[in-house]
Protein backbone atom coordinates (compact mmCIF):
# COMPACT_ATOMS: atom_id res chain seq x y z
CA UNK A 1 0.00 0.00 0.00
CA UNK A 2 1.31 3.23 -1.15
CA UNK A 3 1.98 5.86 1.78
CA UNK A 4 0.17 8.98 1.24
CA UNK A 5 1.79 12.48 2.57
CA UNK A 6 0.80 13.23 6.10
CA UNK A 7 -2.05 15.75 6.34
CA UNK A 8 -1.44 19.25 7.94
CA UNK A 9 -3.46 19.83 11.47
CA UNK A 10 -4.05 23.75 11.05
CA UNK A 11 -5.36 25.63 14.36
CA UNK A 12 -8.74 27.71 13.98
CA UNK A 13 -7.32 31.30 13.71
CA UNK A 14 -8.77 34.23 15.82
CA UNK A 15 -8.52 37.26 13.78
CA UNK A 16 -7.75 40.95 15.08
CA UNK A 17 -11.33 42.41 14.37
CA UNK A 18 -13.13 39.57 16.44
CA UNK A 19 -14.31 36.51 13.17
CA UNK A 20 -12.10 32.91 13.69
CA UNK A 21 -10.69 31.69 10.56
CA UNK A 22 -11.06 27.66 10.39
CA UNK A 23 -9.77 24.95 8.24
CA UNK A 24 -12.05 22.20 7.11
CA UNK A 25 -11.17 18.88 8.49
CA UNK A 26 -11.40 15.60 7.20
CA UNK A 27 -12.42 12.73 9.04
CA UNK A 28 -12.05 8.78 8.25
CA UNK A 29 -14.96 7.22 6.70
CA UNK A 30 -14.73 4.29 8.33
CA UNK A 31 -14.90 5.18 11.87
CA UNK A 32 -14.90 8.98 11.71
CA UNK A 33 -11.74 9.52 13.87
CA UNK A 34 -9.96 12.78 13.01
CA UNK A 35 -7.64 12.82 9.90
CA UNK A 36 -6.51 16.57 10.02
CA UNK A 37 -6.89 19.09 7.45
CA UNK A 38 -9.04 18.98 4.20
CA UNK A 39 -6.69 18.61 0.75
CA UNK A 40 -7.29 18.03 -2.78
CA UNK A 41 -7.25 14.15 -2.94
CA UNK A 42 -10.02 14.11 -0.69
CA UNK A 43 -12.69 14.55 -3.65
CA UNK A 44 -12.97 12.28 -6.88
CA UNK A 45 -13.85 14.50 -10.64
CA UNK A 46 -18.05 13.62 -9.20
CA UNK A 47 -17.57 15.97 -6.26
CA UNK A 48 -17.84 12.63 -3.59
CA UNK A 49 -15.58 11.92 -1.14
CA UNK A 50 -12.80 9.75 -1.75
CA UNK A 51 -12.02 7.03 0.86
CA UNK A 52 -9.28 7.31 2.85
CA UNK A 53 -9.56 4.52 5.81
CA UNK A 54 -6.08 3.55 4.09
CA UNK A 55 -5.13 7.14 5.83
CA UNK A 56 -6.34 5.55 9.95
CA UNK A 57 -4.43 3.83 12.20
CA UNK A 58 -7.71 2.30 12.83
CA UNK A 59 -9.21 1.58 9.66
CA UNK A 60 -6.06 0.64 7.64
CA UNK A 61 -6.15 -2.98 8.77
CA UNK A 62 -9.65 -3.19 7.15
CA UNK A 63 -8.59 -2.11 3.62
CA UNK A 64 -5.53 -4.49 3.75
CA UNK A 65 -7.90 -6.99 4.35
CA UNK A 66 -10.47 -5.83 1.35
CA UNK A 67 -7.47 -5.86 -0.95
CA UNK A 68 -6.74 -9.82 0.21
CA UNK A 69 -10.26 -10.66 -0.84
CA UNK A 70 -11.71 -10.48 2.42
CA UNK A 71 -15.53 -8.89 2.26
CA UNK A 72 -16.36 -6.19 4.87
CA UNK A 73 -19.33 -4.24 6.32
CA UNK A 74 -19.87 -1.64 9.02
CA UNK A 75 -22.91 -2.48 11.25
CA UNK A 76 -24.32 0.18 12.65
CA UNK A 77 -28.61 0.78 13.77
CA UNK A 78 -29.21 1.97 10.51
CA UNK A 79 -27.49 -0.70 8.69
CA UNK A 80 -28.19 -3.38 10.61
CA UNK A 81 -31.08 -5.08 8.34
CA UNK A 82 -29.12 -4.83 5.05
CA UNK A 83 -26.11 -6.50 6.95
CA UNK A 84 -28.43 -8.90 8.61
CA UNK A 85 -29.81 -9.60 5.03
CA UNK A 86 -26.99 -9.68 2.53
CA UNK A 87 -25.10 -12.15 5.34
CA UNK A 88 -28.22 -14.97 5.58
CA UNK A 89 -27.81 -14.67 1.35
CA UNK A 90 -24.41 -15.92 1.56
CA UNK A 91 -23.73 -19.48 0.59
CA UNK A 92 -22.64 -21.68 2.28
CA UNK A 93 -25.78 -20.28 4.22
CA UNK A 94 -24.58 -18.33 7.43
CA UNK A 95 -27.41 -17.81 10.29
CA UNK A 96 -27.31 -14.65 11.63
CA UNK A 97 -29.67 -12.88 14.59
CA UNK A 98 -29.89 -9.55 16.41
CA UNK A 99 -27.75 -9.88 19.56
CA UNK A 100 -29.66 -8.51 23.04
CA UNK A 101 -28.42 -6.92 25.97
CA UNK A 102 -29.88 -5.18 28.91
CA UNK A 103 -29.89 -1.35 28.14
CA UNK A 104 -30.82 1.02 31.25
CA UNK A 105 -33.11 -1.84 32.54
CA UNK A 106 -34.85 -2.39 29.15
CA UNK A 107 -33.50 -5.81 26.48
CA UNK A 108 -32.30 -4.02 23.78
CA UNK A 109 -30.72 -5.27 20.46
CA UNK A 110 -26.91 -4.01 20.45
CA UNK A 111 -25.73 -5.78 17.57
CA UNK A 112 -25.67 -8.92 15.36
CA UNK A 113 -24.85 -12.85 16.31
CA UNK A 114 -22.77 -14.25 13.36
CA UNK A 115 -22.73 -18.40 13.23
CA UNK A 116 -24.15 -20.92 15.08
CA UNK A 117 -22.68 -22.08 19.19
CA UNK A 118 -20.12 -22.09 19.93
CA UNK A 119 -18.60 -21.10 16.67
CA UNK A 120 -20.12 -17.93 16.26
CA UNK A 121 -18.92 -13.78 16.73
CA UNK A 122 -20.82 -10.66 17.85
CA UNK A 123 -20.78 -7.42 16.56
CA UNK A 124 -21.57 -4.34 18.07
CA UNK A 125 -22.95 -1.05 16.20
CA UNK A 126 -19.95 0.93 15.18
CA UNK A 127 -17.74 -2.83 14.72
CA UNK A 128 -16.28 -4.01 11.32
CA UNK A 129 -17.82 -7.61 9.97
CA UNK A 130 -15.26 -9.16 7.86
CA UNK A 131 -15.63 -12.22 6.20
CA UNK A 132 -12.43 -13.94 5.03
CA UNK A 133 -12.03 -15.96 1.72
CA UNK A 134 -12.08 -19.31 3.91
CA UNK A 135 -15.76 -18.44 4.78
CA UNK A 136 -14.83 -17.27 8.61
CA UNK A 137 -15.73 -14.30 10.10
CA UNK A 138 -13.92 -12.47 12.71
CA UNK A 139 -14.67 -8.80 13.91
CA UNK A 140 -12.91 -5.53 13.78
CA UNK A 141 -13.86 -3.98 16.86
CA UNK A 142 -14.95 -0.12 16.91
CA UNK A 143 -12.38 2.51 18.28
CA UNK A 144 -12.57 3.42 22.00
CA UNK A 145 -14.80 6.26 21.90
CA UNK A 146 -13.17 9.48 23.91
CA UNK A 147 -14.87 10.92 27.17
CA UNK A 148 -16.76 14.20 26.62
Amino acid sequence: MTALPARTHTPDRRNPDGSTTVHLKRACNGCSQPLGDVNTRDVDDDGNLTDVRAECPHCRPLVELEAGGCATWQLTERSFSRVANEIDRLRPWVFTKGYWQEVDGKLQVVGLRIGQYPGHVVAYFGDWIIRHPDGGFTVHKAPAKEPT
